[in-house]
């Protein structure tokens, strides 16, 4: 996870992706489980922060609390499709965005926009 946030830094993307791998090929652990999990640790992260950012000014209410409830709303309708969704096109259309965030990589590597 060290080494995600890591690549995260170096690269400007998020590390969410890698978290995934790492728990799916490194820890062995089920695809839904590491994608759930992954989502969990995105969302502890970012609760963490939003208190300072609230405390400094840099947050408008206004702009979020309808964020936070599209949020709220998508997340209870992923976790419902998620139990009924076949894992084989998870891991398809997951594969894609990996390769899309490769070619992001490529692209603000060799640019030096990171």
């Amino acid at each position: 996870m060290f080494g995600a946030g890591v690549l995260s830094r170096l690269l400007g993307i998020g590390s969410g992706a890698a978290k995934v791998l790492a728990m799916d090929q490194a820890m062995r652990l089920p695809f839904k489980v590491s994608t759930t999990t992954s989502n969990f640790m995105i969302g502890v992260t970012a609760a963490a922060s939003a208190g300072v950012y609230l405390n400094r000014g840099y947050i408008d209410p206004g702009l979020a609390m309808p964020v936070m409830l599209g949020v709220l709303m998508g997340s209870m309708l992923g976790a419902r499709v998620l139990v009924g969704a076949n894992t084989r096109r998870l891991r398809l259309l997951f594969s894609s965005l990996i390769v899309v965030i490769g070619f992001e990589m490529i692209y603000k590597g060799m640019t030096g926009r990171f």
